[in-house]
């Protein structure tokens, strides 16, 4: 095992590994890019198929989830970038769905996403959320400053990803529908509802 990969944050959820009740089911899940075939374990319940349905879909418009990225890809990208910096990628763990990489004060570090009882947490902490993005934002504001801002890559920022998230972070994603905006705007806000 390499060095950067000696650094991925250890779990033991037994719960992952328990018999699936009734049929297992697969969903085809949105993505900026063509992938190959999934490593991902079928879902056990619809709830859990749904949550990481849509939180694919905000992932595809966040800018900063890079699909399968490689841990040493991750880290080496990482290793030139400011303290905090963080990107989502995949898991490489057939019960893990995600794998958050950021810039900690001793180096590019790594730590899977869990997903349990339709919450996510990071590996090792007992804080869950309902929503991935909810998480992020929780890191993002903690007083340690583990996370400060999200690696979207070298090219320009599009104006119309900047404007939204300008609006969204002047604006909670439940108000969206009252905003005197017509639908087609509504649409593009509610397709990434959040400022980060």
């Amino acid at each position: 095992m390499s060095g950067s990969q000696s650094r991925m944050v250890q779990h033991n959820d037994t719960d992952l590994t328990a018999e699936p009740q009734g049929p297992p089911k697969t969903v085809e899940l949105p993505v900026p890019y063509p992938i190959g075939p999934t490593h991902f374990r079928p879902f056990r319940h619809q709830r859990d198929c749904d949550l990481i349905t849509q939180t694919m879909h905000y992932l595809s418009q966040s800018g900063f989830y890079w699909g399968p990225y490689e841990v040493d890809e991750a880290h080496a990208q990482l290793a030139k970038l400011p303290l905090g910096t963080f990107l989502l990628r995949d898991s490489m763990q057939t019960n893990v769905f995600f794998t958050l990489s950021y810039q900690a004060p001793e180096g590019p570090t790594s730590v899977r996403v869990l997903l349990k009882d339709g919450e996510f947490s990071l590996a090792g902490s007992k804080h869950t959320f309902s929503c991935l993005f909810g998480l992020l934002a929780y890191y993002i504001a903690s007083p340690k400053k583990s996370l400060s801002r999200p690696y979207r890559g070298n090219a320009p920022q599009g104006l119309q990803e900047l404007a939204r998230r300008a609006v969204m972070n002047r604006c909670r994603k439940e108000n969206i529908r009252q905003l005197p905006l017509s639908r087609e705007l509504q649409d593009f806000l509610s397709s990434y509802p959040f400022s980060i």
